[in-house]
């Protein structure tokens, strides 16, 4: 595609309607994606490069997917942008799961609304344990630190998004700290003051302080709750 310079109009497709690229929020996103990570972490290249790969017409998931392939190419060149690029890609799963953008200092009342929701969902959908409903959703959603999405790199996100949230018919219903939060409720179930020990569970989970493997990840809360692990 041809490059668009910084006045040519350009359209896009949002919600089936034709309209101009709003360039200034893109722009506000990338910027507020690199705020933090020092001054090698620049938006500059990362708009130029998206801009670069645009089209007419082009579909606004795919503005949002040219910005986090055009964070992901300057990892190379400075491992700052990783956490960039994970920004833009966690841009992108809260509107794929919420339906619609989000400010990171809005997250957690997101969050809120969003988990007892997401944990009736995945007991309807026969893929989480009923006995979940039965915690105290809103103590457990109120726990929730929403700030800690901004503190993945772009390979732990992109791979928790591609192997370990929970799906319906191929849509993903499982935000990152919901993730942790469903894992810490399965280990936590047989718990006195389970809401307590969930909560327990989940910070040492989501600060990274310590991981679960994969079988307690992936079953944990789950009505497989197989979470034994092999070891040498």
């Amino acid at each position: 595609p041809v490059a668009q310079t910084e006045a040519a109009p350009l359209s896009v497709i949002d919600a089936g309607v034709r309209k101009p690229l709003e360039r200034a929020a893109l722009q506000r996103l990338v910027q507020q994606c690199c705020a933090g990570l020092g001054a090698d972490v620049r938006p500059e290249p990362i708009l130029q490069q998206t801009e670069r790969n645009l089209y007419d017409g082009v579909p606004m998931e795919e503005v949002y997917k040219a910005a986090i392939l055009a964070a992901r190419t300057l990892i190379e060149r400075e491992p700052g942008y990783t956490r960039a690029t994970a920004r833009l890609l966690m841009h992108t799963i809260t509107k794929e799961i919420l339906g619609r953008e989000v400010l990171a200092e809005d997250m957690g009342e997101a969050y809120r609304d969003y988990f007892p929701k997401f944990i009736k969902k995945g007991i309807e959908a026969e893929l989480l344990n009923p006995e979940l409903a039965n915690y105290d959703l809103v103590r457990l959603a109120t726990a929730l630190k929403s700030e800690r999405d901004q503190a993945f790199d772009y390979l732990g996100l992109q791979t928790l998004y591609d192997r370990y949230f929970l799906h319906v018919r191929k849509a993903r219903i499982e935000m990152p700290q919901a993730f942790f939060m469903r894992v810490a409720m399965g280990l936590a179930l047989n718990e006195i003051d389970r809401e307590a020990r969930a909560i327990e569970f989940y910070e040492v989970l989501s600060s990274f302080d310590f991981m679960s493997s994969t079988p307690t990840l992936f079953n944990s809360g789950t009505l497989r709750s197989q979470l034994s692990s092999c070891y040498l």
